[in-house]
């Protein structure tokens, strides 16, 4: 959960909006929480990526996997227990992937 938090922290420092954690612990084998946030550019999303990157190795976390790394509407972060995708306000309405996560309970980060 800590490292959850961080993720979420350093989503926030870039001023990504809209984040929602999803706890999929018991709906997959591979990961233990999902992150959807959205930027407003792709400078955001390749913001959100260092910012991320950095703050996790400062915590001794390896490193991440990033798919859609040119990309400037979409990319995903594999820290192995925890996925996240971060999306343009556009990128995201058209995916819509909340809509595939209904019934999967939300993550309440408490400050």
């Amino acid at each position: 959960m800590e490292k959850l938090k961080l993720i979420i922290n350093a989503l926030e420092d870039v001023n990504a909006f809209d984040i929602t954690a999803y706890d999929t612990r018991k709906v997959s084998p591979f990961y233990d929480y999902l992150v959807i946030a959205s930027v407003t550019s792709a400078r955001g999303l390749q913001a959100s990526v260092r910012h991320m990157a950095d703050d996790l190795s400062k915590e001794g976390y390896q490193e991440l996997r990033v798919e859609g790394k040119d990309s400037d509407s979409w990319i995903l972060i594999d820290t192995n227990d925890v996925i996240v995708n971060v999306f343009t306000k556009e990128e995201r309405l058209y995916y819509n992937i909340e809509k595939v996560l209904a019934g999967v309970p939300e993550v309440t980060m408490k400050s």
